[in-house]
């Protein structure tokens, strides 16, 4: 009896093990634990990043307006297709779905 719950607790063990590594994987890690997002090109820099919030909420009010997604390069129709709410302003919820930019 003893047996069968040894065996039983290693396979419970060895299943925990195995879903925290799938779960690793389904988060779109790689081999050397960065995202894809943080991939680095042959020069060492990263080729896309999350654009950060501090860079274009320019007056800290909490929100990003058109001007100043647009002083930062942001195209008009990516800040209309980020403001969910339709208030003509991008909270930081609605800022962190924003795709990947460029470093160049």
């Amino acid at each position: 009896m003893r047996y069968f719950s040894t065996l039983r607790r290693v396979k419970i063990q060895w299943l925990i093990i195995s879903i925290l590594g799938i779960s690793g994987l389904a988060h779109g890690e790689t081999a050397h634990g960065e995202t894809a997002a943080e991939q680095k090109n042959d020069a060492g820099v990263p080729e896309r990043v999350a654009p950060p919030w501090e860079l274009y909420d320019a007056d800290e009010d909490g929100y990003i307006s058109p001007e100043e997604a647009a002083a930062q390069g942001m195209p008009a129709q990516t800040y209309k297709g980020l403001d969910i709410d339709r208030d003509g302003r991008l909270n930081q919820d609605e800022f962190s779905k924003a795709p990947p930019i460029r470093v160049d």
